[in-house]
């Protein structure tokens, strides 16, 4: 899913020096924004845009479902015997999944274990992945999860870089540059002649795609009013959700992995004219004092969504942004130095953490389920995206801390059951569809997790440190990325005290314990946001927040506190 970065506004304004000229700096780039359009036509198209970033991006996230898929397989290890010089003759031969017994007629019996080409796998028609080229069963079963594991490795990476560059460069050449150069790697893995040629562009492929997603969620972010984004994000999640839909239909029409692969990489040659016609950040261009930029992008702005230029506030905008004024710098130890923000730190901390791995190990692990595997993605990609379709309505109705203990005991109850039920019941009714309905019903509470514990984070932490608190939760939301595959690996080493379901059991646990720790935090809807850590900890008057309007005749806007989901 979508994540936050750190970035430019880590910093706080000073409250001795600077506090006051830095909320009215604040103030006033909120009420340019609202004097272009709530948002307008311009805005909007460029959104649009923004938005289907989010096809590549999720494409390369969750494709791993169906490359890294392990149809049924048979070991034919007696094709490749030599028998000269054994004297008893072969008369039959018992094939396993790693290994052949061959019976010979002396009743003596030898067991040969699968290597290079002996296994027969019996999957889909046309079917063809990772795992049926380059033979990853049996002993190197591991190399399909590690993979994945690798991949999201480049995300984490991505992570770490793309934020910095994106404040240091500028948002729009790091969103570009990471649209395109990921055509001709995607082109590269596509012919890809060995796994190991496969994993390193793969994690190439991870770092550009999480540089992507943090520059076109800051991009659209700073399209509007702080009053809007948490909109923005829920539309966003909706482009998510579609695109994981979408994955389903391709992996279903084309089957090849590698013709999949060209399927979701050379498509982003159409956004070519990305490069004309998406700005930067005006925003970034005004921190940044590149005043002759920003105001051209007003005043194309302006004629586009037919609206005056807001030229009296523009003035007061340059002549505040000339000026320097002190600012505290703030970083990941101010969210644990206080009692307050550390519980509230080291509980989200934990649940990013359960809800990505819950989220992707579903999403990786529904393909091997009972029934048709594209058929069950479909379906588990369809409420994926009713989950973040209802994000807005439910978090409208029902606040931000009830709608996460709600999913996370759903998910974590659904999840137990699935990975509990026995494959055949003691009439001998078979369970295993059944125990596929709970695990998709799992993933639509994961994803409905997902849609609201972004909003929700950004809510529990005061405005100084909001961002930091998202960049770091965000790192732990990558982590489980990282670990998913490998716990889904242990239903590679089922057995009679082992359930292969065991995975499923282990996510269901996660979140289940996430469900009692969100009880320690308090509600944030309708509430007063904080700007300060003192307000945290002194628990200030968290009076219900104004929802102030925009009148762009007059040019003016009192925005509410930023809501910044970076996803």
């Amino acid at each position: 899913m979508s994540l936050p970065h750190n970035g430019d506004q880590n910093a706080g304004w000073s409250k001795e020096k600077g506090g006051d000229q830095g909320k009215k700096m604040a103030n006033h780039l909120d009420e340019l924004l609202a004097c272009l359009g709530k948002p307008g036509r311009y805005q909007t198209l460029i959104f649009i845009c923004l938005a289907l970033n989010y096809c590549p991006l999720v494409f390369n996230h969750v494709i791993m479902a169906f490359f890294g898929s392990t149809p049924p397989h048979t070991c034919v290890a007696g094709k490749h015997l030599n028998i000269s010089g054994i004297s008893a003759v072969l008369v039959d031969t018992k094939n396993a999944k790693c290994e052949s017994q061959l019976i010979f007629d002396n009743n003596e019996t030898r067991s040969m274990k699968c290597s290079g080409d002996d296994w027969m796998f019996y999957g889909y028609d046309r079917e063809k992945t990772i795992v049926t080229e380059w033979d990853l069963v049996c002993d190197d079963s591991y190399l399909s999860g590690l993979a994945t594991t690798i991949y999201f490795c480049g995300v984490m990476v991505g992570g770490l870089l793309f934020g910095w560059f994106a404040d240091q460069f500028g948002r729009r050449p790091i969103m570009l540059l990471c649209l395109y150069l990921p055509i001709p790697i995607g082109i590269g893995i596509s012919f890809a002649n060995s796994y190991i040629l496969f994993v390193v562009l793969r994690f190439f492929q991870g770092i550009l795609m999480q540089g992507l997603q943090t520059s076109s969620y800051i991009l659209a972010m700073e399209l509007v009013v702080p009053r809007h984004r948490p909109y923005i994000g829920a539309f966003i999640e909706c482009f998510w959700g579609a695109s994981v839909i979408t994955v389903a239909g391709l992996a279903y029409f084309i089957r090849n992995w590698r013709y999949i692969q060209l399927a979701i990489s050379i498509p982003s040659v159409l956004a070519a004219f990305y490069i004309c016609f998406v700005p930067e950040s005006l925003r970034w261009l005004i921190m940044r004092k590149k005043f002759d930029e920003a105001g051209k992008l007003i005043e194309k702005t302006c004629r586009v969504n037919k609206l005056p230029v807001p030229t009296d506030t523009w003035e007061i905008i340059k002549n505040q942004s000339i000026k320097d004024y002190s600012r505290t710098n703030y970083n990941f130890i101010h969210l644990l130095k206080t009692p307050e923000l550390r519980k509230r730190s080291l509980i989200m901390f934990y649940c990013w953490v359960a809800v990505a791995v819950g989220y992707y190990g579903l999403t990786f692990k529904i393909t091997s389920l009972a029934g048709n595997k594209y058929l069950n993605f479909f379906i588990g990609a369809v409420v994926e995206f009713i989950a973040y379709v209802l994000a807005i309505g439910v978090m409208r109705f029902f606040g931000r801390k009830k709608p996460m203990i709600f999913y996370a005991f759903v998910a974590s109850i659904t999840c137990i059951i699935a990975g509990a039920l026995p494959k055949i019941s003691e009439n001998g009714t078979d369970l295993t569809m059944i125990s596929t309905g709970f695990a998709i019903a799992g993933r639509f509470s994961m994803a409905g997790m997902f849609s609201v514990i972004f909003l929700f984070t950004s809510e529990l932490y005061p405005t100084v440190i909001r961002n930091i608190g998202l960049g770091t939760c965000a790192f732990w939301a990558r982590l489980g990325g990282v670990i998913a595959p490998q716990i889904n690996s242990l239903s590679k080493f089922a057995s009679s005290s082992v359930p292969s379901s065991i995975p499923v059991i282990v996510f269901g646990v996660m979140t289940f314990i996430a469900a009692f720790l969100i009880f320690l935090l308090p509600e944030t809807h309708n509430q007063k946001l904080a700007d300060t850590i003192e307000d945290v900890e002194n628990k200030l008057d968290n009076s219900i927040e104004k929802d102030y309007r925009v009148d762009n005749s007059k040019q003016k806007d009192i925005p509410s506190e930023s809501v910044d989901t970076r996803l």
